[in-house]
């Protein structure tokens, strides 16, 4: 893209926070190289990428570049022969290998989460033999080459400790020797030339032996190296030079190691600084709290939410007003107008700019729905260019610019223009401005502009293609508010603005008696579809919250309801349930009742006379319990006269007569009891019980629990003989009938045995609803063969 959109856009301060954000300088250089690009494939793949990263850093995790170190130098170093890299760098190139190591194991753990970021990092290479090497070479604190690193080396490093501490003990010698001679200037050991060396003063020289290495400034002083440390002293130096030798050699072959992977390392510092680039960017997108926008194909520019980056960091994002704008569908062309100071300018850079940051791949900082279109090119015109250098005015400028536009934008270029027709005659500037939005529409070229001129407004207002827009004004507090409003033009508010800013009311009485009217006309017009807009955009905010309650009150109601029809269901599979435990608990009676008449040794044909009966009242019990089970929906029925805890009431949308269990709570909440199921419903639903319902509700409770007259009482039930499996049916068939029949205390003979059946009895009966206790009979009761029971 052309280099003057990129600097009016500021894009160089976009790619300064982006290198700011690197881990090392391979990264920062491919930052600060960072261009949009037109390649929709390339955009594509980056923002996938950045946002692959940018979801690991959501995580609360990071990719592991810390400690990576640029090595492309001593790489480079490495591929001449008989080279020896110094062991700082051999540390260098063995640490970014490691962390090659590690990001490349960090993604491949995030393969199904990373899979466009591991991609572009398929260079990263460890060469865990090359970094043990280095390690056993090269010592990672003292930066110097270790004693182990060869036989040679150690021996050397032995020969050179034994040597120096000999000759340390023989200058020692000496100096105490000289010192008390008084041949010395002070008792002091000095270095000269690599050599121990003693301070004689000038007189003494003759009476001492030695070698002169140096004399002190004002010549009273020589430096002389005794003769008993000479030798020991050349055997010293050949041990150095033999040493750095040696270290030499270790560092050559080290190096050729290095070469030897030369490629892979380069190929890994590349994976690194790609990978750097990637998490610069998914950092900056989480600072900016970025969105990856869609890429439009259409060529639509849908901006949601968006924000100048610059800005952000500069004021914080709470401070940005968003900007919600959008070109490319029934207008290719929108000109904004408005007050000065209002956000204009900061408009038009803000689209500008995010379209850069999307087609350089880096996620923009805006809302979701934000869609961007990928174009060849990006014109702009922004600010006061004035060339004194070039002998240019402010409008000369803008004209040369326009000049380069016209000449070059097409329907795959994004225009921008700031203060269009401005700098010269309004209405030729008008004129002008107004040619160039007719030529730029016309190539259907995306175009973005901002003005003050009355007449470009109105010409925009009735033209295909083309449409208004501006910068909101609040005329009470003539302050601006930076928000975007579409299809709307905005008037200067020049006469507000001056008398705000202390502009004598003489002087703008005077300036209101001279304007033109044909722009009083025109600041009218815009002032009155300005406040239709703000009665407009009332009206519909009050629309949408109503229709968001009528959503709510919708969604309640359907909640509610849905409630109601699973508490029927419920109710009815319990009615169900109690019916056939009921009919269950019959039959039981009725086998009881044919064993009693075997007993007696009834005649075949009663006992199949009273079988018939039986199995006829049966029928008939069935048939009236499956009919109580059909739920009634009907609600008719006023509501209850007065609340009170115990007495019947019907529940509409139910129709169930139940037993109110509480009065309403402070949500309007009452329970009722229908059968063996608690209801929680709201009290406006209770209706008065017809009395009819009672009584068909008490006949019906009544009817179902109707045993023979004749039947002999449940006093005493025995177990003995059966298995504990059997036990449970026949206590609770027992104490049906001994509830029933109104007994008060029943006994369970179990007999003693192993215990076996008291235990098992006893669990049956801690169970049983109608049981107050029971206990062991008592001597003279049957002992613990017997257990006696009460009932409520």
């Amino acid at each position: 893209m052309n280099e003057h959109a990129l600097g009016v856009l500021e894009y160089n301060k976009i790619v300064a926070m982006l290198v700011d954000r690197t881990s090392f300088a391979p990264g920062a250089e491919l930052a600060a190289a960072l261009e949009p690009s037109t390649d929709r494939r390339f955009i594509a793949d980056r923002l996938g990428r950045v946002s692959e990263v940018r979801s690991v850093l959501d995580e609360g995790h990071d990719v592991p570049l810390g400690g990576v170190v640029d090595v492309r130098a001593a790489v480079t170093s490495s591929r001449r022969v008989g080279a020896a890299l110094a062991p700082g760098d051999l540390l260098a190139v063995a640490r970014t290998l490691e962390r090659a190591g590690a990001v490349r194991s960090f993604l491949e753990r995030r393969s199904d989460d990373c899979p466009r970021t591991l991609e572009a990092a398929a260079g990263l290479v460890d060469l865990p033999e090359l970094r043990e090497r280095i390690g056993a070479v090269v010592d990672s604190e003292t930066l110097e080459v270790r004693d182990s690193a060869s036989a040679e080396l150690r021996r050397i490093r032995s020969s050179l400790q034994r040597t120096r501490a000999r000759i340390e003990r023989k200058i020692q010698e000496v100096l105490e020797r000289e010192t008390a001679a008084g041949r010395l200037q002070e008792p002091a050991v000095h270095m000269r030339s690599g050599r121990r060396v003693l301070p004689v003063r000038r007189e003494a020289a003759g009476r001492i032996d030695g070698i002169v290495h140096d004399r002190s400034s004002s010549g009273a002083t020589l430096f002389v190296e005794p003769p008993e440390t000479v030798a020991l002293s050349n055997e010293l130096a050949d041990l150095v030079s033999a040493e750095r030798d040696e270290v030499l050699r270790i560092l050559q072959d080290l190096t050729t190691e290095v070469r030897g992977f030369a490629d892979e390392i380069a190929a890994s510092v590349e994976a690194l600084a790609e990978v750097d680039l990637t998490r610069a960017s998914a950092v900056l997108s989480k600072e900016l709290d970025g969105v990856a926008p869609e890429l439009s194909e259409a060529g639509r520019l849908i901006i949601r939410g968006g924000r100048h980056p610059v800005l952000i960091e500069a004021l914080g994002a709470d401070r940005v007003v968003p900007l919600d704008f959008e070109l490319g569908g029934t207008a290719t062309t929108v000109v904004i107008s408005g007050p000065n100071a209002g956000g204009k300018t900061v408009a038009l850079k803000t689209i500008g700019v995010l379209l850069l940051m999307a087609q350089s791949g880096l996620h923009v900082p805006a809302s979701d729905g934000t869609e961007l279109p990928v174009l060849r090119d990006c014109f702009a015109d922004i600010g006061d260019e004035q060339s004194i250098e070039m002998s240019l005015s402010t409008f000369s400028s803008h004209l040369r610019t326009l000049s380069v536009i016209l000449r070059e934008a097409g329907s795959d270029t994004l225009v921008l223009i700031d203060e269009l027709g401005a700098g010269t005659d309004p209405d030729e500037g008008a004129s002008i401005a107004l040619a160039v939005l007719e030529e730029l529409t016309g190539r259907g070229s995306p175009t973005v502009a901002t003005t003050h001129l009355g007449s470009v407004k109105a010409s925009v207002h009735n033209r295909d293609r083309m449409a208004n827009g501006s910068m909101a004004f609040d005329p009470e507090t003539f302050e601006p508010s930076f928000s975007y409003v579409a299809g709307v033009p905005g008037a200067s508010h020049a006469m507000a603005i001056a008398a705000r800013m202390g502009i004598p009311e003489r002087v703008l009485a005077r300036a209101n008696e001279l304007r033109d009217q044909d722009a009083a006309r025109i600041d009218g017009l815009v002032a009155d579809l300005v406040e239709r807009e703000r009665n407009l955009s009332s009206t519909l905010a009050d629309a949408e919250r109503e229709h968001a309650r009528v959503e709510l009150l919708a969604r309640d109601y359907e909640d509610r309801l849905s409630g109601v029809k699973d508490e029927r269901r419920k109710i009815r599979g319990q009615a169900l349930a109690e019916a056939r435990e009921i009919l269950d608990r019959a039959q039981s009676l009725v086998e009881e009742t044919v064993r009693d008449l075997k007993e007696r040794d009834a005649e075949r044909r009663a006992i199949k006379e009273a079988r018939r009966k039986i199995r006829s009242g049966r029928d008939t019990v069935t048939r009236k319990l499956e009919e109580e089970t059909t739920p009634d929906d009907r609600t008719e029925g006023a509501p209850p006269a007065r609340l009170e805890v115990g007495m019947p009431v019907l529940v509409a949308g139910v129709g169930r007569v139940g037993e109110l269990l509480d009065l309403p709570d402070d949500r309007g909440k009452v329970r009722v009891r229908i059968r063996n199921a608690s209801l929680e419903i709201d009290a406006d639903d209770l209706r008065e019980a017809p009395d009819d319902a009672v009584r068909a509700r008490t006949h019906r409770r009544r009817a179902a629990y109707t045993v023979e007259a004749d039947e002999e009482p449940a006093v005493e039930l025995h177990l003995r003989g059966m298995t504990t499996d059997e036990i449970p049916r026949k206590i609770e068939q027992f104490l049906s009938r001994a509830v029933l029949q109104g007994m008060r205390q029943v006994r369970i003979v179990h007999g003693k045995g192993t215990g076996a059946l008291r235990s098992r009895t006893h669990e049956v009966l801690k169970g049983m609803p109608h049981v107050v206790s029971f206990r062991l009979g008592r001597w003279g009761e049957g002992d613990t063969g017997v257990t006696i029971v009460e009932l409520d």
